[in-house]
């Protein structure tokens, strides 16, 4: 039963190594991140880089920079209060929009290119989820019948062995996790679909 486990645990940690190092995967991630980031000084002298911005870092100047650190726009020392904040959220807004549409245009030339990344991208999150369930099939297996066997020492008056208590309890942990990595692939694969959605319109706008 012990090698029963562990070939279990090391599908699993398999997958996953896969997930992580995937360059597919990895590379329409980092194509599809559009995120920038203000960064300022605090009132210490200390870098500060996050998403939003107070009003006195605002009225001080900051700069607008992209994941990787990259700067996208340099904005001196503006007025004071509510109207510095709005400023900066909409250049922020605008350098996102700009990023984006850079990012676009660096990748794809028609929105078939698109269309073609986004049937790529789906087939091996597809592909994942199969894999992952049909690891939660084989965990569910083992799982019911180190309970079918505990049964059948409860019936006959003899207590469950460890070793078969320990099989269950390892089993249990299996598949709550194999279920929430389950559930982290359909929700990636529902997001990349709606990102690439997103990105076919946002062409169309700016190469029309």
């Amino acid at each position: 039963m012990k090698t029963i486990l562990g070939k279990g645990l090391c599908s699993i940690l398999l997958l996953t190594l896969t997930l992580a190092s995937s360059p597919l995967l990895a590379d329409e991630q980092d194509a599809s991140s559009t995120s920038v980031l203000f960064r300022y000084k605090s009132l210490e002298g200390h870098l500060v880089v996050q998403q939003s911005i107070p009003p006195a870092a605002a009225a001080r100047g900051y700069e607008i920079i992209t994941n990787t650190g990259r700067i996208l726009k340099t904005v001196n020392a503006s007025p004071k209060g509510a109207d510095a904040v709005k400023a900066a959220e909409q250049m922020r807004r605008e350098a996102e929009l700009a990023e984006w549409d850079a990012n676009l245009n660096r990748r794809f030339s028609t929105v078939k290119d698109i269309e073609s990344a986004k049937q790529r991208s789906l087939l091996e999150l597809r592909g994942n989820l199969s894999i992952l369930r049909a690891n939660l099939s084989g965990v569910v297996l083992q799982l019911e019948e180190q309970q079918r066997r505990a049964g059948t020492m409860e019936r006959s008056g003899r207590p469950v062995s460890d070793t078969i208590q320990s099989n269950i309890a390892t089993l249990e942990a299996e598949v709550i996790e194999v279920e929430k990595q389950i559930e982290q692939r359909s929700a990636a694969l529902e997001n990349a679909s709606e990102k690439f959605d997103q990105d076919i319109e946002r062409f169309k706008v700016i190469n029309p």
